[in-house]
């Protein structure tokens, strides 16, 4: 057998498998039984033949055809009554009348009971094999839905099982705000069973809006065509529960309700809570101590004041008033500390402001002799690079007042710090700022150099400047006396 021939056999093999239907044929007339009978075998069917209504039920019992034609008028069981009973066993199989008896009458009866079809004899083959078709279309049809519907029925249990195996609380709510559906988690926790949900939306049940409706999740998550997110206390569970809604949109885009998850979290409140306190004790305890530390050095500094009574060398009075003021700015900054909100971070303009008038109080200037202009951007830095800062500026200051003016009737003082994009340690990221104190004093000889200079507060400046904060100090001799500070703020290093 050729490939051709082998294609035509195999299509007329599919052909006789698909038309393998089984036809049974009740009729009391052998004429018209045979009839029928052979021409169905012609055509492939597995036909069947009976001449009355109880010899045919036995060959349904045996045979379980998938058509049965049979007469209406029959001796012993009529045709009619053959169709109750095949009925009564809910199977597939489809009835088809044939008569040459009764009317409209009779067909409607037929068709009351369930017959698939009716025809009028003399039968015209055709007619009947096309009736026959149709019926088993009709039952293929039919098993295809049932197979669907079943593996919808399967689907739903699974998915059923699933949202019922969900140990948060689930629930689906449509657009009106009534629950819908609820899994097992949320009936056995909040006591609620369908027979609520549609007395009473959602809302009323957990009191959640706050008697505003634009605070239900339901229509915020419309709104917002996504999740949102809010927490609720449940009275009468003295429970907080984390509330998570989820918008259900159709394939064309129509707002559906969304699907609620409810996760308790009163546990975690309560961690919350713990943590809310301790971190309000340690604020506490941070406070006291900046508030302590700055008593500490005004104790120092007045320890420093009564010494200077029993002293009559003037540079050692100095000298100990110098110290005074380095205590002063130090202790200043955990003043502000300990005031502010903030306990790491003060703010620097705020800062060399009280700073600058604390030591033109100390040193009794005028406004009217020295007028100081401050250009000071509002920065906040942290407590690590703030110390170093005040204490050079106010070794600055305290030069600029003590040695620029001398025999001067007034003079300006000019302070400024601003951020620079330029930053002066590429290994870090921190923000770079430029620091400069400038005066109009008498200024300082040109080939003065900073390096050799035997001054206490000039070494501070340097030590201060390149060792602790990392940066470059430079000075300028020209039209008074000007120092620039470059630097970078500090990254907080752990103190173990």
């Amino acid at each position: 057998m050729d490939g051709a021939q082998g294609s035509r056999a195999q299509a007329s093999l599919c052909v006789w498998c698909l038309l393998m239907a089984k036809v049974l044929v009740i009729d009391d007339e052998i004429i018209i039984r045979d009839r029928l009978k052979n021409l169905l075998l012609l055509d492939d069917y597995e036909a069947y033949s009976a001449e009355n209504g109880i010899e045919g039920l036995e060959l349904f019992e045996s045979e379980a055809p998938d058509v049965i034609v049979a007469d209406i008028k029959m001796p012993k069981l009529n045709g009619i009554e053959v169709l109750k009973r095949v009925k009564m066993k809910k199977t597939a199989t489809e009835v088809i009348f044939i008569t040459g008896h009764g009317g409209v009458d009779t067909a409607i009866e037929a068709m009351k009971e369930g017959a698939f079809g009716y025809i009028q004899k003399p039968i015209e083959y055709d007619e009947l094999k096309i009736a026959i078709e149709k019926a088993i279309e009709k039952q293929n049809m039919q098993a295809k839905i049932d197979t669907y519907v079943l593996e919808l029925e399967k689907s739903v249990n699974e998915w059923e099982i699933t949202f019922n195996c969900v140990s948060d609380c689930l629930s689906i709510h449509d657009e009106h705000y009534n629950i819908i559906k609820a899994n097992k988690a949320f009936t056995d926790t909040f006591g609620y069973h369908s027979d609520i949900f549609n007395t009473k939306p959602c809302y009323d049940i957990f009191d959640c809006i706050k008697n505003d409706i634009a605070h239900c999740l339901n229509l915020k998550s419309h709104h917002s065509r996504a999740s949102c997110i809010k927490d609720i206390f449940y009275k009468p569970l003295n429970t907080y529960f984390e509330i998570t809604a989820s918008p259900i949109f159709t394939k064309d885009g129509k707002f559906k309700g969304s699907i609620h998850i409810f996760k308790d979290i009163t546990q975690r409140k309560l961690y919350e809570e713990q943590i809310q306190a301790s971190l309000q004790e340690k604020t506490l305890l941070l406070r006291e101590i900046h508030h302590r530390v700055k008593n500490n050095m005004e104790i120092i500094s007045s320890l420093i004041e009564l010494h200077i009574e029993d002293i009559e060398d003037k540079k050692t009075i100095n000298m100990c008033d110098d110290m005074k003021n380095r205590i002063k700015s130090m202790s200043l900054v955990h003043k502000m500390l300990y005031q502010s909100d903030n306990l790491s971070e003060v703010n620097f303009a705020d800062y060399t402001k009280n700073l600058v008038t604390d030591i033109l109080n100390s040193y009794c200037v005028e406004p009217s002799m020295v007028a100081v202009n401050m250009d000071i951007i509002d920065v906040y830095i942290a407590m690590d690079t703030a110390v170093p800062c005040c204490l050079i500026i106010n070794e600055l200051v305290t030069n600029s007042l003590k040695h620029a003016f001398t025999g001067m009737t007034s003079g300006k003082l000019h302070i400024s710090l601003r951020e620079v994009g330029q930053k002066t340690d590429q290994k870090t990221d921190n923000n770079a700022y430029e620091l400069i104190v400038k005066d109009n004093g008498k200024g300082i000889p040109e080939d003065f150099d900073i390096n050799k200079s035997a001054s206490l507060g000039l070494k501070l400046i340097k030590i201060l400047a390149e060792y602790q904060l990392g940066g470059k100090i430079e000075m300028n001799t020209k039209e008074g006396t000007e120092f620039k500070l470059s630097f970078n703020e500090l990254q907080y290093k752990k103190r173990f």
